[in-house]
């Protein structure tokens, strides 16, 4: 008895898994951006595969402001996912500061990576030579935070 019911418990969960792959594929795959971006934020993927194949919104100008509100909206749904990835916020960062709109974001990112680069010597010698010369275009409340963890 207790055989059948493990049986079918692992038939339910080998269905169920195979259902959310071939959703969160779909998903991946689909070449229309506006259903794209709105079930981007329950797949499992990083955000170089939404702006990846069969949209490639990484080849699209970035002069455009609406091909920067497309990607940055792709960004801030994938936010939790890629919480760690330096290349994410450094990405991020990157558009945002395309934009006087976006300081206040462009300033949070800028933080997060400086924060995410300290065991990478290269980057963070890159976000400290940004933040000098750049120095009074950030608000006193993140130049005080980027100062504390300067050193």
């Amino acid at each position: 008895m207790k055989n059948v019911i493990f049986f079918h418990l692992l038939k339910f969960l080998i269905v169920s898994l195979l259902t959310y792959n071939m959703f969160a594929m779909s998903v991946l795959y689909l070449p229309s951006v506006n259903i794209k971006s709105f079930f981007w934020q329950w797949t499992p993927y990083s955000y170089n595969q939404a702006l990846g194949f069969p949209n490639n919104l990484d080849k699209t100008s970035l002069l455009n402001k609406s091909n920067r509100l497309i990607v940055l909206s792709f960004l801030n749904k994938s936010i939790y996912k890629d919480f760690l990835d330096i290349n994410f916020w450094n990405y991020k960062q990157i558009i945002e500061g395309m934009d006087r709109d976006n300081i206040n974001e462009f300033e949070k990112s800028f933080y997060k990576t400086f924060q995410l680069s300290k065991n990478n010597p290269t980057i963070n010698l890159e976000l400290r030579n940004y933040f000098i010369r750049n120095y009074t275009k950030f608000s006193p409340d993140y130049k005080n935070k980027i100062l504390k963890n300067f050193f």
